[in-house]
């Protein structure tokens, strides 16, 4: 028998196995990926942890008078967001946000409060939060609030977005000159910092963090999620 003759012999006797055993591998990946999927969520998987009583009273007693909020004082549940309005993960979530106060706020459900958690690592954070803060003292927080989000990818791509955050005054219903002159004053500056010290009271790990009731969820929850909790804590399984 040739060398060449002899090459391939010993290339089809190593190669044939290692391909059948390639295969089985990877069909047994596919049964187990089928297997523990995203269907098949194992618990504790959504970065929710407890928050102790002790703390929320302390919400309730301080905190949430720095924040602004929407609903009822006394409604079952309190769902409590501490954003970032430049960050990319909090814009995605405001959608959600809004469909909580357009549906659970509005049925009774839920009371909702907002506070600001401006991140260093965002130059125009802390300035957007100014600006929502300063169209509060006009009425005008979450129409503001909500185009802050809206119009995220603009304004935050601008050296200096101080233009833009005025046309959204008269996109919403501001007087431009009065929100100018509140962001230059540095009059919301106090209740922003505050509100960071709220956050930090959580050990606040990212933005969005979400608090439903007692319950904390670290990052974007969805809607579904959010509303299963209320249930729970609505019909006395937890506390608000």
């Amino acid at each position: 028998m040739s060398q060449n003759n002899t090459r391939s012999s010993l290339f089809g006797a190593l190669f044939v196995p290692a391909l059948i055993l390639g295969v089985l591998i990877i069909l047994a990946i596919l049964v187990i990926s089928f297997r523990s999927g995203p269907t098949a969520p194992t618990a504790g998987n959504d970065n929710s942890r407890q928050l102790d009583s002790s703390l929320i009273s302390q919400f309730e007693s301080d905190y949430d008078a720095l924040g602004e909020s929407v609903g009822e004082a006394d409604a079952p549940v309190t769902i409590r967001e501490f954003a970032d309005y430049q960050c990319p993960a909090c814009g995605a979530f405001a959608p959600t946000a809004k469909r909580i106060r357009d549906e659970l706020v509005d049925s009774g459900k839920v009371r909702f409060v907002f506070f600001d958690f401006p991140l260093p690592m965002h130059d125009h954070a802390h300035q957007a939060a100014v600006a929502a803060r300063c169209a509060a003292r006009q009425d005008k927080f979450w129409p503001y609030h909500d185009r802050l989000f809206e119009t995220q990818s603009d304004w935050s791509q601008q050296d200096d977005p101080t233009s833009r955050f005025l046309d959204l005054a008269v996109e919403t219903g501001v007087n431009a000159d009065r929100l100018k002159q509140c962001m230059a004053q540095g009059a919301v500056d106090d209740v922003i910092a505050q509100n960071q010290e709220a956050g930090k009271a959580v050990s606040l790990r990212a933005t969005p963090t979400v608090i439903v009731g007692d319950t904390l969820f670290s990052g974007a929850v969805s809607f579904d999620r959010v509303q299963q909790e209320v249930d729970r804590q609505s019909a006395g399984e937890g506390d608000s």
